[in-house]
């Protein structure tokens, strides 16, 4: 009995062990950790992403000849009229403030700027926007003092002209302006530089102090918008085979895309940055093109000493500079005409990095205002990119319930939200609107959207880690299958020997009862007949 019993014992106990502990940790060990995304609130992000946004831009008035004491108002009242006279989907405002030479003053000594509207004193009303500073001027007449119409004009000015960009993109939400040239935005832009000659003969470039006076200026302007890598390199022998075109006397852009040659090029350029430019100044080879390329018909005069060259934009790929004739041997390409290249590469980059439409060069006429004012649609726009991020990575985990989500995607994803907040808080903020906050707000929206981009592509992401209960059922099976059937059927069996020896024994037990009774009824009989045969034994002897 004992012995049925230890063995009914131990078959309980690893029944329950396996149960118990070994299925938990056979689940435990073979799932996969998910963590908890904010999935709501990047929802609700997603249905309406500026919900929280309404960038509001500073704009000081200041006037040195007549004293208006409450301009600024009357000012903001033809503002809010003329902004609110058209659909926002974006919100957004203009806050108009009295010349504060403090503030203004602190903001010089950290190489910054605000927009400020200068009233001057003329004949007749117009207007000014600067080239070099981020400034308005407004001209007045006495006659529009008297009449009330200035506040009109200046309303008029600012919303209709120096901040066009905003009006016309934050109203239909398509916050950057497309063009067929420009690459995709990118924070980190490289520019390869390239020298052709379709000759062998040695020829040398001041390219390296050329590019520190003439490119330099351009580049640190443009540093808050985006950074200029730069190399620069000789190819013999290579005219891109613009020699093809040399019976023409005009061509177009589809003749250059139909001959160009850009392949070997293409190799060369090996750079960390995922977008790059290029700037190719051309020269024909003699045996080519003796007599020059014909189709080469500048626009400006002889003595000039771009006669002999063209500016041609190729989309999305850069500048080519096309010289009309080959170049002799030993020569030394000077500074003098490397800076006339280099300013007309200066102007077509605003083409090529998309902060203008227009193609025609030296067609920028307001660059500060126009840099600010991309500045505001991009960080806008990379606030929707990572938003448009961080709602499909919650659709990826939706769609995938055994997905894997570590820890870090919740960590960049609890990063990005909070710097996002950090950003429209910058934005919706009237003082601290300058030209530093600005650069500091793309900044940090081109870091938001390195951190959604970081948790959508993650490498547990990307690979897609994940088993689905159906394979991992179908990959555990042959093992989990038979060592569950052997636990129960052990404990099944264990149970049934122990019925079986119970029955056994209380069988035995019974044939010893009627085997014990039988003897005993045997011996009351032979007791009897003894008892019997004595008596007659006894009567014999009587």
């Amino acid at each position: 009995m004992l012995k049925f019993n230890s063995r009914k014992a131990v078959s309980a106990f690893i029944l329950v062990l396996y149960v118990f502990v070994g299925v938990p940790l056979w689940f435990y060990l073979t799932s996969i950790y998910r963590a908890k995304l904010p999935e709501k609130y990047i929802e609700s992000l997603y249905e309406d992403k500026y919900r929280d946004v309404h960038m509001v831009i500073p704009v000081f008035i200041r006037s040195e000849t007549y004293r208006f004491p409450d301009i600024h108002d009357a000012v903001q009242t033809q503002v809010n009229y003329l902004l609110n006279s058209f659909d926002q989907p974006i919100r957004w405002s203009l806050q108009v403030l009295p010349y504060d030479d403090e503030l203004i003053e602190s903001a010089k000594l950290k190489n910054s700027t605000y927009h400020i509207v200068n009233l001057v004193l003329d004949s007749a009303v117009s207007l000014y926007v600067s080239n070099e500073s981020d400034e308005t001027v407004v001209f007045f007449d006495d006659e529009s003092v008297v009449n009330n119409d200035l506040p009109f004009y200046v309303a008029q000015t600012i919303v209709e002209f120096t901040y066009e960009l905003e009006k016309q993109y934050l109203a239909t939400k398509d916050l950057v302006p497309k063009n067929n040239y420009s690459i995709p935005y990118n924070p980190n832009i490289h520019l390869s530089l390239t020298l052709l000659s379709g000759d062998g003969a040695p020829i040398a470039w001041e390219i390296d102090s050329s590019l520190k006076k003439y490119f330099s200026p351009i580049r640190k302007f443009l540093a808050p918008y985006t950074n200029f890598t730069v190399d620069t390199s000789i190819v013999y022998f290579n005219d891109l085979n613009l020699s093809a075109l040399e019976n023409k006397t005009n061509i177009t852009e589809n003749d250059l895309s139909s001959v160009l040659d850009l392949s070997e090029l293409s190799s060369l350029n090996e750079y960390s940055e995922t977008s790059a430019l290029n700037l190719a100044i051309v020269f024909p080879g003699k045996l080519s093109s003796d007599k020059g390329l014909q189709y080469i018909n500048p626009s400006v005069p002889n003595n000039s000493s771009v006669a002999n060259w063209e500016s041609f934009i190729i989309p999305r790929w850069g500048a080519l500079i096309v010289n009309k004739f080959p170049l002799e041997e030993n020569t030394l390409i000077t500074e003098g005409y490397l800076s006339e290249v280099l300013y007309t590469l200066s102007q077509e980059l605003f083409v090529l990095i998309g902060l203008t439409n227009n193609t025609n060069v030296g067609n920028v006429t307001t660059p500060q205002i126009t840099l600010n004012s991309f500045k505001r649609l991009l960080t806008l726009k990379n606030m929707g990119i990572a938003v448009d991020t961080l709602h499909a990575l919650v659709m990826l985990v939706k769609n995938f319930p055994q997905i894997s989500v570590p820890k870090d995607v919740l960590n960049d994803v609890i990063a990005a939200l909070e710097l996002r907040i950090e950003i429209a808080d910058l934005l919706n903020n009237p003082m601290v609107g300058d030209d530093v906050a600005w650069s500091n707000a793309l900044s940090m929206s081109n870091k938001l959207v390195e951190l959604s981009e970081a948790a959508f592509f993650h490498g547990e992401m990307v690979q897609q880690n994940y088993f689905p209960q159906e394979h991992k059922i179908a990959v555990y099976l042959p093992l989990l299958g038979p060592l569950s059937l052997i636990s129960l059927f052990g404990f099944i069996k264990v149970m049934r020997d122990k019925d079986s020896a119970s029955e056994k024994a209380e069988t035995k037990a019974e044939d010893k009862d009627e085997t014990t009774s039988t003897i005993c009824d045997s011996s009351d009989e032979k007791s009897t007949l003894d008892g019997d045969n004595s008596g007659d034994e006894l009567s014999k002897e009587i």
